[in-house]
């Protein structure tokens, strides 16, 4: 049964595309929970408009992510925490704090999981922080840790 997704889906596709699926599934999950259409020519043609402005949404994010990109490049970000006399952090580094430093340093605003941390953060020193904007924007930073100052 051939259908138009109003929703991403995971494994099968995303808003506007037309996908071929088991009527089962269709019937069942898909038009009830109201993530697809049926293909008829009128949908079709709108979800070509549909393509069409994820493709231009797309593009502006990338633009966005590449600027993003270019100011974190070189960045060196600093995060003041408590930490015992052998440079042990008495709590890790959330994605949290790391997102206020590049907030701070950059004014851009991220997502929670736009930021990968390898290994938990818990020991002064530097570290590096992967930050994943898109699937093909992705870059490290570089994070260094301090002891707080009482």
């Amino acid at each position: 049964m051939k259908l138009i997704l109003k929703e991403d889906i995971s494994k099968l596709g995303r808003k506007g595309d037309i996908v071929n699926v088991a009527k089962g599934y269709a019937r069942n999950y898909l038009i009830p929970k109201n993530l697809a259409m049926a293909a008829t020519a009128k949908n079709v043609t709108m979800a070509e408009r549909m393509q069409a402005k994820r493709q231009a949404v797309l593009e502006e994010s990338s633009e966005l992510a590449d600027s993003i990109q270019q100011a974190l490049a070189d960045a060196h970000l600093v995060i003041a925490k408590n930490s015992t006399d052998e440079g042990t952090l008495y709590a890790a580094v959330t994605n949290a704090e790391i997102i206020e430093s590049i907030e701070k340093f950059s004014t851009f605003k991220l997502e929670e999981n736009q930021v990968n941390v390898e290994k938990q953060v818990k020991e002064i020193g530097l570290h590096t922080v992967n930050v994943q904007l898109s699937s093909d924007v992705s870059f490290d930073v570089t994070l260094e840790i301090v002891p707080e100052t009482k």
